[in-house]
């Protein structure tokens, strides 16, 4: 079910957004489907090296209250397991989980082949390699109220499996 994944990631980007936005980042739109629409349909158009790696741009650059910029790339695993890409170009990228309850965060170089996310407790879930968002420094003194908010969005529109 292709499209439901794809509709599931499109959530998830945008849950994210809205709560960096919420928190004070401004938020710029970078991954491929920003920086190049005219290729998100249209795979067999080109191929090689500039392909794979215009696919891999990671969806967003955050920008914080002192203008420290980091990349995001944001992803949705229902069962909360990441496989990481050997040749992902952005290593320093903030990569950010969701789940149908939790959202993790952990910057892609610090991230083991396969690293997971799962827990009981949102503010204190037992993690994987993925850590709590206030634990991470680009969250660092954010409002807790606004990320248990975005948790209650996340189970809202991800929890029910269709």
């Amino acid at each position: 079910m292709v499209q439901g994944n794809m509709i599931k990631g499109r959530i998830a980007e945008t849950i994210v957004r809205c709560l960096f936005e919420d928190l004070g980042f401004e938020v710029i739109p970078y991954g491929y489907e920003n920086t190049c629409p005219t290729l998100v349909n249209r795979d067999k158009l080109i191929v090689g090296d500039v392909r794979n790696h215009i696919r891999k741009a990671p969806d967003f650059i955050v920008v914080d209250k002192e203008d420290n910029a980091n990349f995001v790339e944001v992803k949705f695993r229902a069962d909360g397991n990441y496989k990481r890409d050997a040749d992902y170009p952005f290593r320093d990228c903030y990569i950010i989980l969701l789940t149908k309850e939790y959202i993790g965060i952990e910057q892609y170089k610090n991230l083991y082949d396969e690293a997971s996310l799962t827990g009981l407790n949102f503010m204190a879930p037992t993690m994987g390699t993925f850590g709590s968002l206030p634990d991470s420094p680009i969250f660092k003194e954010c409002d807790l109220n606004v990320v248990r908010d975005y948790r209650k969005l996340l189970i809202k529109y991800m929890g029910d499996e269709v």
